[in-house]
This record gives C-alpha cells, structure tokens and sequence, in this order.
C-alpha cells in the first residue's frame, strides 16, 4: 500500500470503529463490534485506494462503504441470523435516506407553516417506516427458521403478518419500482447489478428505490 493510502486508511480507522459502535448499538448488541469491525476493515482497505476527493468528504465516503459492508458481511453470515431481520430493516432506512439525496431540501420553498412541515415530517417518518418494514419482510423467510430468543411468539407472529402486508404492498407498486424492490430485497440481488439490467445509473436507481419507499410508506399507513 502507497504511503497516501496508509495514511488514509490510519485516518478512517476511527470512523470503521465509529460506524461498528452505532450499528451493533442499533442490533440491540446482538453482534460483538469487534465482528463488525472485521466486516468493515476490507471496505476502509478499499477506500483508501478509490476515494476521489473531488466526489465527496473522505468520512462521508467512508462512512458510507463500510456501512454497507458490514450490512452485506451479516446477511452472508449464517451464525448471525438472528440479527438478519433488524440488519435489514436498518438497510433499507439508510439507502432510502441515501436515495433522497439533495433532493431531500427540494421542498425548501413550501411555505413555512406548521401544517407543511407537519406533513413533510409525517412522510419522511412513514417512508423511514416503510423501509423498515421491508427489510424485516425481505429477511422473514431466512429468520423464521431460527427465531430469535428474545422475540415472543407473538412478535414473531406479528412479524410474519407484516412481512405478508408489505409484500402484498410491494406487488402493488409501479412495473420497475416493484422489480427493484422485489429483486434487490426478495431475491438477494446486488443494487448496481438491478440497475445495469434496467439501464440505469445507480443514483437514479436510488432515486427509484426512494419513490418506491415513500409509495409504500402511503399504503402502509392507509391499510393500517
């Protein structure tokens, strides 16, 4: 490794423990950070030798590759099936906020009332909600085969209720947003392979996944 990579790689390995520490808060400690750690550790190698100063902040860029890394290193390993389910849904959150990109501010001009930003928040919150709720039902299919100890059979079973809900919703959904969905949450398929199939980048596949999401969020809320 070139010394410029060496020093990127001293730099990132903060943020690599950082990002460890949050996710396997977020797991409920399900997974040891020290694992996490390990998953993420190839993703810092590989930034350090790609990252572009140009494109993006080297901790935003970071941040964001070993995240990934460490979602797609649990759902590999079979010892940790039991936090597939919550992994998921905690994927699929962060590519839907990813997903809204810039665009996240484009309703900067809306007036500024109360009632507007009642509703932006409403929204925002049922599509964080909604991707969510995908990733557990993309995930009950592996997970119900080795429960979790800590959920009630009750949990479970309202688990599999809702992983029926949101593929019924999912089937619903516009021809491409529902093979994107489908393919990268159901069948397992890499994002970047869906969107070089559809002949798509994939900022604008994430943007797809985005509408997806908020259109599932509306349907989630009026069936409820």
């Amino acid at each position: 490794m070139r010394a410029p990579e060496d020093r990127l790689v001293a730099e990132g390995i903060h943020l690599l423990a950082l990002v460890a520490k949050r996710i396997a808060r977020r797991l409920g400690r399900r997974i040891p950070v020290e694992d996490l750690v390990a998953l993420g550790h190839p993703a810092l190698i590989d930034v350090a030798r790609t990252y572009d100063p140009s494109r993006s902040t080297f901790e935003a860029y970071a941040k964001r590759k070993i995240r990934w890394a460490i979602f797609d290193g649990i759902r590999r390993e079979t010892r940790w099936r039991s936090a597939a389910a919550r992994a998921s849904a905690l994927a699929a959150s962060a590519r839907f906020a990813e997903g809204r990109g810039p665009d996240a501010d484009a309703d900067a001009d809306a007036p500024a009332t109360q009632e507007a930003y009642a509703a932006r928040l409403s929204g925002l919150l049922a599509g964080h909600a909604a991707a969510m709720a995908l990733g557990l039902a993309s995930a009950h299919g592996d997970v119900a085969a080795v429960p979790d100890a800590a959920d009630s059979p009750e949990e479970c079973a309202s688990r599999a209720q809702l992983a029926q809900v949101v593929r019924d919703a999912v089937s619903e959904l516009p021809e491409r947003e529902r093979a994107l969905v489908e393919r990268h949450y159901f069948d397992g398929e890499r994002f970047d392979q869906i969107a070089q199939d559809l002949g798509i980048s994939k900022s604008w596949a994430s943007r797809l996944h985005g509408q997806a999401i908020e259109r599932l969020g509306e349907r989630l809320r009026a069936a409820r």
